[in-house]
């Protein structure tokens, strides 16, 4: 099946001519000491190039401005779907079921990260340092990544320090722990 040719559409033509592109500006040569200074052209002046608009000065940003930044803890998998089943009942996102955590536990913090088992501890061999597993869980890791505010990653920082936990990871599992124990419990007994 051919088409027929399309009608011709009226003050078009193939042969019509396109107008020239403005004239560049001249290019100044960068003189070298090996080549002489060219001689200037006898052409048109160029005209004066317009000044550009002044900018604003761009504000640095600070440490302390509310950036979120992406944290990724590793965490038991039971505790990573209790996390997103939390959410999920409360209706809230998953980085405020970690930060409610912090907040229910934080004076208990410290007895609950030290009655954690050890995951791993390091030795030394004189040259390198090794990790050695600590009681083998039956559980897998999961990874739980949350984009939190800066300042409330360096809040969670600072516990660590503080607490003297062995890590951000183990920090929030030990207050996850307790927390979601205690959402479980008060659900049954509703």
């Amino acid at each position: 099946m051919t088409r027929p040719p399309m009608a011709p559409v009226a003050g078009l033509s193939r042969t019509s001519s396109l107008p020239s592109p403005p004239p560049r500006p001249a290019r100044r040569a960068v003189p070298t000491e090996e080549s002489p200074r060219p001689a200037p052209s006898p052409g048109p002046a160029p005209e004066p190039a317009a000044k550009a608009e002044p900018t604003r000065p761009r504000r640095a940003r600070r440490e302390s401005a509310d950036t979120v930044r992406p944290v990724t803890v590793s965490l038991p998998a039971s505790l990573v779907q209790g996390v997103r089943d939390r959410s999920r009942i409360d209706g809230v996102s998953q980085p405020e079921v970690l930060m409610d955590a912090l907040v229910a536990t934080q004076s208990r913090l410290e007895e609950l990260v030290t009655s954690e088992p050890a995951h791993q501890t390091t030795r030394s061999d004189g040259l390198f340092i090794r990790r050695e597993s600590g009681p083998r869980r039956d559980e897998p890791l999961a990874t739980l990544t949350v984009r939190m505010l800066s300042r409330n990653v360096d809040t969670i920082d600072a516990l660590v320090e503080k607490i003297r936990a062995p890590s951000r990871s183990a920090l929030c599992a030990a207050a996850l722990r307790d927390y979601l124990a205690g959402h479980a419990g008060q659900a049954r007994r509703e």
